[in-house]
């Protein structure tokens, strides 16, 4: 009788934990709205810009690489902006694609970009990818890469 309810007592914890893993595992995962929703936020605050919704937005390790090749830190990107040696003027994220990878997601689409950088003006048209993590804090943007679309000519 005792080995019986042993046996019962492991099943029964084996079930229950498989349960609060599955619902864990559904619950910590980040969704596509809540990755284009981010992307978009990431656009809009830009486009501002926004300092505080950027620095609450941006993972503490985010990487910026733009079209140019210039990478750069979340601190230094962000600088840039608080400085006035780099404004965005608003634009949209269009074409986008969301693959979500459990609790990441991968954003992919373009945009028009019209920049002003140490008094240069910049215009292209850039496809980019963001990279977009559910962590215990929230959603953050991990990563921005750009590349530029030649124009035709």
């Amino acid at each position: 009788m005792r080995t019986v309810l042993c046996r019962f007592s492991i099943l029964i914890a084996a079930i229950l934990l498989s349960l609060s893993c599955t619902a864990w595992g559904a619950a910590g995962g980040i969704s596509e709205s809540e990755s284009l929703a981010a992307a978009q936020a990431w656009a809009a605050a830009l486009g501002r810009p926004d300092i505080a919704g950027l620095d609450e937005l941006l993972h503490v390790d985010y990487m910026h690489i733009h079209a140019t090749s210039m990478v750069e830190s979340k601190a230094k990107f962000i600088g840039a902006l608080k400085e006035g040696a780099r404004r965005y003027e608003p634009f949209t994220i269009e074409d986008t694609r969301v693959r979500v990878f459990g609790d990441s997601a991968v954003v992919t689409g373009k945009f028009a970009l019209k920049a002003t950088m140490r008094e240069k003006v910049i215009e292209r048209i850039n496809r980019f990818s963001l990279v977009i993590i559910k962590t215990p804090r929230g959603v953050r943007i991990a990563s921005f890469q750009a590349t530029s679309i030649p124009q035709e000519k």
